[in-house]
């Protein structure tokens, strides 16, 4: 199963995984960088479609 977040700022970012902790660190480490946020794991973890 893939794991993918789309990112919802419309800056074009866009994670696809087999491993769901990869995608949530770099959806965590791009809302820090990009967004100024701190994202938990759980709410990075909501993001995955």
């Amino acid at each position: 199963m893939a794991y993918q977040v789309d990112c919802s700022e419309g800056d074009g970012f866009m994670i696809k995984s087999e491993d769901e902790q990869e995608v949530v660190e770099h959806v965590k480490a791009h809302a820090k960088e990009k967004h100024d946020m701190d994202l938990s794991d759980d709410e990075a973890r909501d993001m995955i479609q």
